[in-house]
This record gives structure tokens, sequence and C-alpha cells, in this order.
């Protein structure tokens, strides 16, 4: 037995002194090591949007740039743009150093043509775009860059213009028919002009309000778009078409005829709605209810808050 019980107990020392014992970390380090961890995040959070920004303007500015800027190639390549050419001086550069060549401490320099010339000597044939733009200095780069945004944009007003007046619409009209005729291109092209549109705020007109509904179930409430307001035909009571949107894709739903006092009104902008929708509720406004008629009241409360025939009058001195 007392083997036995020997035996047993030394087990345990046996394990931990098999096991490496576990350092116990310093509350200096734990709180060094939090503060770090935040520090970095705040950072990331200041420094991810701003790259993300700069990201997507330099990725519009240059197809921008690129939709336009072989106008702008063959003006410089054409008799009237050759004048330009012929008056703009670069330094000419060593072939095997690339370095500035100087005659008695002078940069000898050459005109765009004769570098153009030597480049489609020297690769054999006409150069590109891209090859006739590296050869340009960086002024002229900039300057060729921003006028061909210019020219895209100028280009995007006169399309718009364009579309405007009868006659433009009509066309626009004969080239979706035609479009819709084929099966795959159709539906590319109709949701991605129902996407672009809700974005850009084409269909915001069609809504009045947004508001909470309850959909699909009685205790659970989705984002819609109020369409219009109306009184039943029997009962007089006030009925509300709803538009419900899908996540992500707004341009997708349902719709839906209910009672008013059933919604729950919102005071968001349909801008607010729809980066809520297609952010899945990350982006979503700070005032949130789902209090039946709660958002109404502060609808009303606001607008009898904003007349001024509505103020309380002055108490009398009697």
């Amino acid at each position: 037995m007392f083997g036995v019980a020997d035996s047993q107990s030394s087990k345990p020392e046996e394990r931990s002194r098999g096991e490496p014992r576990r350092r116990r970390s310093s509350p200096v380090w734990a709180t060094l090591r939090t503060l770090i961890r935040a520090r970095v995040t705040a950072g990331v959070l200041v420094v991810l949007p701003i790259y993300v920004t700069i990201l997507l303007v330099s990725f519009v500015f240059g197809l921008m740039r690129d939709s336009s800027i072989w106008v702008v190639d063959w003006y410089l390549r054409s008799p009237f743009g050759a004048r330009i050419l012929d008056t703009w001086r670069v330094p000419l550069l060593d072939p095997e150093s690339g370095e500035p060549l100087m005659d008695n401490g002078v940069v000898l320099t050459q005109t765009l043509t004769e570098k153009l010339a030597k480049l489609e000597e020297r690769i054999g044939h006409v150069p590109t775009i891209d090859e006739f733009y590296r050869i340009l200095p960086t002024t002229l780069q900039w300057s060729v860059s921003l006028f061909s945004v210019l020219l895209t944009v100028l280009l995007l007003y006169t399309i718009g213009l364009f579309t405007a007046n009868f006659f433009g619409r009509r066309i626009i009209y004969g080239m979706e028919a035609l479009v819709d005729k084929v099966p795959l291109v159709k539906t590319v092209y109709r949701s991605s002009k129902q996407i672009l549109t809700t974005l850009a705020g084409g269909e915001a007109k069609n809504f009045q309000r947004v508001a909470l509904i309850p959909f699909p179930y009685e205790k659970m409430r989705c984002v819609g778009f109020v369409t219009s307001i109306f009184r039943d035909s029997v009962t007089g009571e006030e009925l509300a078409t709803v538009f419900i949107p899908t996540t992500p894709n707004p341009t997708t739903g349902y719709l839906q005829i209910l009672r008013r006092d059933a919604l729950v009104e919102l005071d968001w902008s349909v801008e607010d709605a729809v980066r809520t929708i297609m952010s899945g509720g990350i982006l979503k406004p700070s005032y949130l209810t789902v209090v039946p008629g709660a958002g109404r009241r502060r609808f009303d409360d606001g607008a009898a808050d904003a007349s001024p025939g509505d103020a309380a009058p002055a108490a009398s001195d009697d």
C-alpha cells in the first residue's frame, strides 16, 4: 500500500518536472502590447481609406485619360501637332549611360520630332501610344493627360446633352432594343445600368421615404422605400406601397402593400438606405428604431418645431 501511494504521489512530481513552466506575462508588457495594437489599428483606419481613395481616383483618372489620349496622340503626330514637337527641345542623351551629352559645358538638345524619329529607327516600327508618351517630358506628359481627361469630360457632356432631347432618346431606346435581343449581354447591361442609376440617385425621386417593414415575418424588419401613400377604397385607412430591395444589389426586390401604421418611418435619406443595404448594415445612420409610429412622430415633431405659427403664446402679466 505504501509503495502504491508513493508511486501515485510521484507521478505529479514527474509530470511537473517534464512540463515547462509557463511564464507569467508582465502587466507592463501586456499594457504595452495592447497600446501598440490599438495605435496600429487606429493608424490603419486612418491610412487605409486615404489609400483606397487614391487608388480609386488614380483608376478613374487613368480610365478617363486612356479614353481620349488617342486623340491627342493623333493630333501631335499630325502636321498640325508637328509644330509643337518641333518647338519643344529635350536634352540629347547618351545611348549607353543615359546621361545628357555636353559640348564645352553646354547640354546638347534635340527636338521631339528628332527624338521620335530616332525611337522609330531603333525599335523598327511606329511607336505605340505608350512608347510615344514615355519619350515626352514630364510637363508635357501631365499636359497631355489633363487635356485627355478634359476631352473625355466634354465627350460625356455631349453624350448627355444628346440623350436629353427627343431624337437622342429614340436612338438610345433603339440601341437598347438591339441589346435586349442578345441573351447574356442584355442581362449584364440591364443590371449594370440599374446599379449605376441607383448609385447616381436617378431613382431617388420615385422614393418618398425610407421605412422599416415587417418582412418576411412579423417580428423581423427590412429596410424599404415608401413609393406611394393612398387610402383603402373600402375602409378609407391609409395604405402604403413599399419597395423592399435585396442585399447587396438594391435594384431587385419585392413590392408590398400594407397599412401605414405598421411602418417604422425613418428620417434616412435614400442614399443612406442604399449605403446601408449595399454594406450589409455596416454603414448605417445613427438613428434607428423598430417602434411603429416613432419615426412618424419624429417627423411630425420636427415639422411642428419648424413652423413659426405653432409657437406658444407669451404669458400675459395678468
